[in-house]
């Protein structure tokens, strides 16, 4: 069974030998390997063509600039084997993962795996599918049809990772979605594929192994503010409304669909947008019973613990220490040990997913913490 693997190539040549050299090393040998250089100028092309001259598997494409979306569209055109997968060229994958992909594809239309994502230099977390291991289909794809983009009664944005590189697809169910995609949509362009995708297609197969490596770019435009954001928010709904309409399950889905623009077009102007801090929306409900008068150690540096502090200062209320595990990503965010050293009331557990609660109060046990002093409800989204 051959399987096509997708690099869509634009001036990442500092990033190019590792990820063509994860790609050429994977031990599943009946590969198909399309390098669409989508008219690069810093000298990826000599980087790409030096790996095609000594790789016969690897077919090298240039193509004026016509955007991601243009150039994966290229790669699906080109695709000759009966699945295909999508690696961006400043990422790298595990030699392991075609092979793993390919055994576990079998009847399925896709297979989704986790992500080893780095948030940022050298801060990597495991990003995984909010649904149990196994093969879903019947019933059980109808659940998560239902669910994969918002989920109403456990507040999950997209349970379903987002990402179009971690997936293995069925080529004729892609060139049949690619079909339809515009290449000016340049917001979500990768939820726009999956989901028009997952409503076309059979079974869903899911695991949690991680083979995927993103890397953190700060040179990349994601990690920058978007002024335009929320009309390409606004675009990536148009994308997906029609086809959500049509699809059996289309109250559901154009529920999500709704829910989801509406958090996401706030997570736009908290972040996004690069609006200023005195001008975000809360995006939580924050229950204050408790709190007036006591001093607060914040835990949480998530997106409900950020939109907590937020609301904690502006509201006056007294947050003496503001800590999280993975302190080191955020800057005013301190390690957990120097609860031991303030003076506070109340530590106010800010995370959203109740499964983590777990772990954070037996962090806090484990330096002497008593469980009276901890306090966590679970946040409800103002939507």
């Amino acid at each position: 069974m051959k399987l096509s693997i997708i690099i869509p190539v634009y001036n990442t040549k500092p990033y190019l030998d590792a990820c063509l050299q994860s790609v050429i090393g994977q031990t599943y040998q009946n590969l198909e390997i399309l390098i669409i250089d989508d008219g690069s100028t810093d000298g990826s092309d000599m980087v790409c063509k030096a790996f095609a001259e000594k790789d016969q598997r690897i077919l090298y494409i240039r193509q004026e600039n016509k955007g991601l979306i243009g150039a994966r569209r290229t790669g699906v055109e080109h695709a000759s084997g009966e699945f295909l997968m999508f690696v961006d060229s400043d990422d790298w994958i595990d030699e392991g993962m075609a092979a793993f992909l390919a055994e576990q594809i079998q009847d399925s239309d896709l297979v989704t795996t986790g992500v080893h994502y780095e948030t940022k230099p050298n801060i990597v977390t495991e990003y995984l599918d909010q649904y149990e291991e196994g093969t879903y289909r019947g019933v059980d794809k109808a659940f998560l049809l239902k669910t994969m983009l918002y989920d109403q009664e456990s507040d999950t944005l997209q349970r379903l990772t987002p990402w179009i590189w971690n997936k293995l697809y069925r080529t004729k169910i892609a060139r049949q979605v690619y079909q339809s995609i515009d290449t000016d949509n340049a917001f979500a362009e990768d939820g726009v594929f999956l989901y028009n995708y997952l409503i076309l297609s059979g079974a869903v197969k899911i695991s949690h192994k991680c083979f995927y490596h993103y890397r953190y770019r700060t040179d990349s435009m994601f990690h920058g503010g978007n002024p335009n954001m929320l009309s390409d928010i606004n675009q990536a709904y148009l994308a997906l409304q029609p086809n959500f309409a049509r699809h059996p399950f289309h109250e559901e889905l154009l529920t999500q669909l709704q829910c989801w623009v509406t958090v996401t077009a706030v997570m736009a102007v908290n972040g996004g947008m690069g609006v200023t801090p005195q001008c975000q929306i809360p995006e939580f409900i924050l229950d204050t019973d408790g709190l007036k008068g006591k001093k607060i150690v914040l835990y949480g540096a998530g997106k409900a613990g950020k939109d907590y502090f937020r609301q904690l200062t502006k509201m006056g209320y007294e947050v003496v220490l503001w800590v999280d595990r993975n302190y080191q990503n955020e800057e005013h965010v301190k390690n957990p040990q120097e609860i031991l050293s303030t003076e506070y009331d109340v530590i106010l557990i800010a995370v959203s997913r109740p499964e983590y609660v777990k772990d954070i109060r037996q962090l806090l046990q484990s330096l002497g913490i008593a469980e009276e002093k901890m306090m966590w409800k679970q946040p409800v989204r103002m939507i």
